[in-house]
């Protein structure tokens, strides 16, 4: 087969750029306002993290929604908030959505070290349109990859779509992302090739197990991909592909 019958999905946020870093600077200004409001800083902070998990299955994903989260625990326990406070929320939320985009190491190299093996490359990732699309174009790397690819929810149906789209079956295709819950267990699922890329700030609604730990490829930085994707592309065929990849690079245990 040839390179260009291969897809590679690569998640943005935490796996190509930096993104629950600023949620976390957000949440800790929230916490910071809400002290200096007279409320305690531990309760608010459980507040905001059951209030987060509850909301996904109404609002999606998204900075927009997880401020206005925000906005609603500050109204209802501070009803009278002061109008600095107000618009302390209102920088907070400003710099959420116009946060720099900063790349992680070893992105550039490796993904212009990847364009050169032609494979169809498209970067998969969840949340609102906007906000997603414009850190995309200031991302600069949109002459790296194919496409953009931007769904409400990355789940084994939204993965599934995307492989009709992409006229690929799930053996030829890797998912490469930091989370279990929207990039690996989906990808193990439907048979794809499931690349982690570890990192220590992973948001709390994406971390679960493996579905299938054993056929896990994780990585320490993203500059390690290339040869990760060359063992892929240089396997015989379907039925040989992962046990090619294994041999030559640790699973997760």
């Amino acid at each position: 087969m040839k390179a260009n019958d291969y897809l590679l999905l690569l998640d943005a946020d935490d796996t190509l750029w930096e993104s629950a870093l600023f949620f976390e600077r957000t949440e800790h200004d929230f916490l910071s306002l809400m002290s200096a409001l007279g409320l305690p800083e531990d309760e608010v902070r459980r507040t905001v993290h059951r209030k987060d998990v509850e909301r996904l299955s109404i609002t999606g994903y998204g900075a927009r929604p997880y401020m206005d989260t925000l906005r609603t625990i500050m109204q209802d326990l501070a009803p009278q908030a002061p109008s600095w406070a107000l618009t302390a929320m209102d920088n907070i939320q400003m710099n959420l959505l116009g946060h720099p985009v900063i790349l992680l190491p070893g992105v550039i190299s490796a993904l212009r070290e990847m364009k050169n093996l032609q494979i169809n490359t498209i970067v998969y990732t969840m949340g609102e349109k906007d906000h997603q699309t414009d850190k995309f174009v200031r991302s600069g790397l949109d002459g790296y990859v194919d496409e953009l690819r931007i769904v409400p929810v990355k789940n084994v149906n939204a993965l599934r779509d995307v492989l009709v789209y992409a006229h690929v079956e799930p053996e030829n295709c890797m998912i490469v992302g930091n989370s279990p819950r929207s990039d690996i267990n989906p990808a193990l699922s439907l048979g794809a090739v499931a690349v982690h890329v570890a990192r220590d700030r992973t948001w709390a609604a994406e971390r679960e197990d493996f579905t299938d730990p054993g056929m896990v490829i994780t990585i320490e930085r993203f500059d390690e991909l290339p040869d990760v994707l060359g063992s892929f592309l240089n396997a015989d065929n379907s039925q040989i592909k992962k046990n090619s990849i294994n041999s030559d690079w640790r699973l997760h245990s």
